[in-house]
């Protein structure tokens, strides 16, 4: 089978990554498939990124490099699909790499199962360079019509990111990120693709490192960029209600997860000013309780927690435990 003639444009949004920018251009650089067009977006980046960018752009031809004004992630991420050229379109961040064979894996199973996606796995990576388990390793399986936008629904961890993904072009000519929100944004741009029905495969092969930061979002304190969250949750729901009613059901258990997931992070705050989206959540993982398809065993935990009135108790002991 013959691949090689369909372009793959990879697309880096860039912020001030200068520590690590060199090691995922070069994964890029260093791929067994060579048909690719490469598109760095530097979103004003105030460190060396932007001169990193530029050295690059003059060693190899395939490089495209963008300088623009700050949007985000997402504004750089659109950037990059506006001038994408390709057959086909991946994602990667600028602090993260490639393995060598990854964009040719995801090529070959995208004519081997006539797919509008290809998803991967990605290998953690901590600080001390210890990699994560992949379940199921080698394994595929294959999601047609409305199957995707159910697996979004009910959370599958596959349908959550957009790197360690490859995107037929002509599948999101029309979908873009969503600017101004940086928390749950890759996974409502794979959510809107499964409102076309799109064939995806799921290939569990590591094509991707994650590489863990000692500032990841999980250590930080509570801001507002978490509200992203429950906006995304509101979007999905009215996108449910308006065009597949019939899934109304998962739309549901899909919020009660989100909101539980809100009021998890709302445990390293004690500001007044979120006591009513506080009491809002509450209020919904009561009401839509009997929904819930809990995801773990901590979260069906949790759920009965709020269920019963004691999650003020619950969060005073995580505060105590964690965030003092």
């Amino acid at each position: 089978m013959n691949t090689d003639n369909k372009l793959v444009s990879i697309i880096v949004p860039i912020y001030n990554t200068e520590d690590y920018l060199s090691a995922c251009i070069d994964s890029i650089l260093e791929q067994t498939y060579k048909n690719i067009q490469i598109i760095l977006v530097d979103d004003q980046s105030t460190d060396r990124s932007p001169e990193i960018c530029d050295d690059y752009m003059q060693k190899d031809g395939r490089i495209v490099v963008i300088h623009q004004k700050n949007t985000g992630v997402s504004g750089a991420r659109n950037a990059g699909i506006d001038c994408a050229t390709g057959d086909y379109i991946m994602f990667v961040d600028s602090d993260d790499e490639l393995y060598p064979e990854a964009v040719e894996i995801l090529v070959h199973d995208a004519f081997e199962y006539e797919a509008d996606i290809v998803s991967a796995a990605k290998h953690v990576e901590d600080k001390r360079g210890k990699t994560d388990e992949i379940s199921d390793k080698g394994k595929s399986y294959v999601l047609r019509g409305e199957e995707l936008l159910l697996r979004s629904l009910e959370g599958e961890k596959n349908t959550n990111s957009a790197c360690a993904k490859l995107f037929k072009k002509s599948l999101v000519s029309d979908i873009r990120f969503e600017e101004g929100k940086n928390i749950n944004e890759d996974g409502f741009f794979v959510f809107q693709c499964g409102f076309k029905k799109p064939t995806m495969v799921q290939h569990n092969v590591p094509v991707y490192k994650y590489n863990y930061r000692q500032n990841s979002s999980s250590k930080q304190a509570f801001s507002e960029k978490y509200l992203s969250m429950l906006y995304f949750c509101e979007k999905k729901k009215e996108l449910v209600a308006d065009k597949y009613p019939q899934f109304i059901e998962n739309a549901c258990n899909m919020e009660v997860r989100t909101k539980l997931l809100f009021l998890e992070v709302l445990c390293r705050t004690t500001e007044k000013r979120y006591t009513v989206l506080q009491k809002d959540c509450i209020e919904t993982v009561r009401r839509l309780y009997k929904y819930h398809k809990p995801i773990n065993g901590h979260h069906k935990k949790l759920a009965w927690i709020i269920k019963y009135g004691f999650y003020p108790v619950y969060k005073t002991i995580i505060r105590l435990k964690y965030y003092r």
